[in-house]
């Protein structure tokens, strides 16, 4: 807490600073102020909880602080304390409201113990204001609280269960663990797939719950429409009687119609359950998410979550063929290998109960297969993802058919376009090769060269080096090298000029990069090498 001492006697000011232990009354920061307008002012600066302030004071009186700090600081609590017992003071004190009202001399223990009562009193009104603004804000933001709850009696701890029960009984929803319930997920496709223009998740809840509520059947049960995993939207209905439950089907296929009606799109899955007593509702989630999963075909419409899942498990494991699919892989028939993916998708795995779990393994064994040729073939697995279509895209792409084939026609698209440039690369570096040696002693630079193929920088850098074995810098420096060589051969050119023809004005540093690649230094290299010529003076 911030305390604001005001006194216009400096001696006062500091025996009040220094007799009495503010830390242990809980007062951090202590101020103080020798006139009420210096008062004032650092009452605007910082936040003061208690003020103890003289009355007579030079300029404004302590009384005049008072009236003004209850006008625009009405929160600080005021402590008069003054050297003059007059009832006039006290009584005026007493109707502007101040806390306490002490005569000088006062012990500072007596000080000491009405700032400790401030403190206390300030807290329990903070606290009390602070229920205070709890309550109208519950009041005011009541669903999105409750819903909170709701969510919590999905997949909370048993702690997190207890308190959100408790919090709908005392929000007017009896609520048991034996209470009735059933369950719906609702997946709006083109939101939960992000698609262009889809609607935002407000609205979509808005407009389900608005539909609910214009539905007499519901008038009668206590129902919250909330998120769940997965961009799904759940609705959590409780009822007291089991004559109110199961909702019937065609009032379900008629949310379901003016859901589309209102939200633009036939595409939209609801899933609906039997009714189960809270406490089992844990197997009700796991079977809807069972059922939820393994409509990996995207199927929209009415789907019954309860039972789908108990048929015996078959086996649609895609071993056996990838070995055919890494022989077409392998011998560039990508086309092929696209249908026979999708044929497979289509007939050994959307039919099957468990279709989510086998369509997973089809998912990772296809990463490894694509992931395995771009290794052998060098190609950075890295350089073909795009910001449309990222790494975190492509692993993430399990939950559908849709997905997996969207997947494997983005490495289909990404091979035909890396087998086209693979054709190409020789006729990209053959130019730039060329157009090197004819400019090597210029001032020649790798985004010149790139430019000069009409190729990103960075890309062509990677593939000049995949086909050549060196990056551009060194080709420019092996053809200025070896022209020099030539030079210090068959002419008679001073060093020093030899250096500048192929490029190097620094002689130095031609010096020192002839010597580093061919182990000795050009004057030598000429002597073993070169004509009998006259040594340069």
């Amino acid at each position: 807490m911030n305390l604001l001492l005001v006194d216009d006697q400096i001696s006062v000011l500091d025996g009040l600073l220094h007799g009495i232990d503010y830390d242990s009354l809980g007062y951090s920061h202590v101020f103080s102020a020798t006139n009420a307008c210096d008062a004032i002012a650092i009452c605007e600066k910082e936040d003061i909880h208690v003020l103890v302030t003289d009355i007579e004071m030079p300029g404004k009186s302590g009384l005049e602080l008072n009236s003004f700090i209850q006008e625009h600081f009405p929160h600080i609590i005021r402590i008069v304390l003054t050297s003059h017992a007059v009832f006039s003071y006290a009584q005026e004190s007493i109707k502007l409201g101040c806390f306490d009202f002490l005569v000088q001399p006062a012990p500072y223990e007596t000080i000491a113990q009405a700032l400790k009562r401030a403190s206390d009193t300030w807290h329990y009104n903070f606290d009390n204001r602070r229920i205070k603004e709890y309550g109208h804000l519950f009041k005011s933001h009541e669903n999105e609280f409750l819903a909170m709850a709701i969510e919590n009696l999905y997949v909370g701890s048993p702690q997190e269960i207890e308190n959100s029960i408790d919090l709908l009984n005392k929000a007017g929803y009896p609520f048991t663990m034996d209470s009735l319930i059933e369950l719906f997920w609702v997946d709006v496709l083109p939101y939960s797939r992000q698609s262009a223009g889809y609607p935002s998740q407000q609205f979509i809840l808005k407009t389900l719950s608005g539909i609910m509520a214009s539905c007499p059947v519901f008038d009668d049960l206590i129902y919250f429409t909330v998120m769940s995993p997965f961009r799904m939207f759940s609705v959590f209905i409780i009822a007291d009687s089991e004559e109110l439950l199961p909702i019937d089907e065609s009032v379900l296929d008629g949310l379901l119609s003016s859901l589309q009606k209102q939200l633009g799109t036939d595409d939209i899955t609801f899933y609906y359950s039997i009714p189960v007593k809270y406490r089992n509702i844990l197997t009700q989630i796991d079977s809807a998410n069972k059922c939820i999963g393994n409509n990996i075909s995207g199927r929209t419409g009415l789907i019954k979550t309860n039972g789908t899942h108990e048929a015996a498990v078959v086996s649609a494991n895609p071993s056996a063929n990838i070995d055919h699919w890494n022989a077409l892989l392998s011998a560039g028939q990508f086309s092929m290998l696209k249908k026979e993916i999708d044929f497979y998708l289509s007939r050994y795995v959307l039919s099957r109960p468990n279709s989510f779990e086998i369509l997973c393994k089809v998912h990772q064994q296809l990463l490894h297969l694509f992931f395995m040729y771009f290794y052998e073939k060098n190609i950075d697995i890295n350089s073909i993802f795009t910001p449309e279509f990222t790494y975190r895209n492509c692993m993430d792409s399990f939950s559908t058919i849709d997905d997996v084939k969207k997947t494997v026609d983005f490495f289909i698209h990404a091979l035909n376009s890396n087998h086209k440039m693979r054709e190409n690369a020789e006729d990209y570096v053959t130019l730039a090769k060329n157009y090197i040696i004819e400019r090597y002693n210029t001032d020649l630079s790798v985004k010149d060269v790139a430019e000069f193929v009409h190729l990103n920088p960075e890309y062509f850098t990677r593939l000049f080096k995949k086909e050549t074995g060196k990056n551009i810098k060194d080709f420019i420096t092996d053809c200025r090298i070896s022209m020099a060589k030539d030079l210090l051969a068959n002419s008679s050119l001073p060093i020093s000029m030899i250096a500048s023809e192929v490029g190097y004005n620094n002689f130095s540093y031609f010096a020192y990069l002839f010597r580093k690649i061919e182990n000795m230094t050009p004057g030598k290299y000429r002597q073993k090498n070169g004509k009998q010529i006259p040594a340069e003076h």
